[in-house]
């Protein structure tokens, strides 16, 4: 890790990260720190709030998203390295990375890093194996060519930096909603509106290496539907009559479907 101020090397001590320019940051009693300098901030309290971050971890620890996460174990095993550093760049809850070090166990060294403080602090609290971080994945606190594999699941690109940080044979693994994901959800708001989503195979200044679909049907109760819904974009764009009619269903059957992308150098 590097210091977000002056880009040296930052060390671990029991409580604090520091530099040699004295430049220190606090780890949180979650075991986080926070690495997001006032002046990269875009609001007070940016990326996911509390609200968003709630739903993820409820409806992501019932094991719905089971499959993508292994197929996300997956592509990291194929690599064959015996020793593989990985960022999770917008690593959310941490729910992709806590199971990916479960999977590997001591194959892997992951660092998460996410700009909103309400989700790194859930994911430092439930993954004490892996180190996590409050910041931009647009100026990564990280050492050029450090990194093995990237994950960007369903997080912003960047791929500036990203090709700075990433090893010259690392990979970027990438997860994008598929054609029908949550489709059922979208026509029980919109109806003759709904849309199937777009994919976009594109990266700029990445070679895409392969591509794997994991498509399954999950069947929910409208706590976990409204929670699903809550951890989606759709949660702001929705008029409020339209989310009345999500709370009125007592159980739906809804179409998973992710698509991954695998970019090289």
């Amino acid at each position: 890790m590097l210091c977000p101020k002056c880009k040296e090397k930052l060390t671990k001590f029991s409580t604090v990260y520091s530099c040699p320019n004295g430049h220190s940051f606090d780890i949180a009693k979650e075991g986080y720190a926070n690495l997001l300098l006032a002046n990269k901030k875009n609001s007070q309290f940016p990326g996911d709030n509390k609200e968003m971050v709630k739903a993820r971890v409820d409806f992501l620890n019932k094991g719905y998203y089971e499959p993508l996460s292994d197929a996300v174990n997956s592509c990291v095993s194929d690599m064959g390295k015996r020793l593989i550093n990985v960022l999770d760049a917008g690593c959310g809850v941490g729910y992709y990375s806590k199971h990916l070090k479960i999977f590997l166990k001591n194959q892997v060294n992951i660092i998460g890093i996410d700009i909103s403080k309400f989700a790194v602090a859930k994911a430092a609290k439930s993954d004490k194996d892996s180190e996590y971080f409050v910041g931009s994945i647009f100026d990564l606190p990280i050492e050029n060519k450090s990194q093995d594999v990237i994950l960007n699941i369903f997080s912003p690109r960047s791929p500036d930096e990203f090709k700075r940080v990433l090893a010259d044979d690392g990979i970027i693994i990438q997860v994008l909603p598929g054609k029908m994901h949550l489709y059922e959800l979208k026509k029980a708001l919109y109806g003759e509106d709904t849309y199937e989503n777009e994919i976009e195979f594109s990266y700029d200044g990445f070679t895409l290496k392969d591509k794997r679909f994991v498509s399954s049907k999950i069947c929910l109760d409208n706590e976990d539907l409204m929670s699903v819904f809550s951890m989606t974009p759709y949660l702001y764009k929705t008029k409020q009559e339209d989310i009345e009619k999500l709370k009125s269903i007592d159980k739906i059957e809804l179409t998973i479907d992710f698509v991954i992308a695998i970019w090289g150098k």
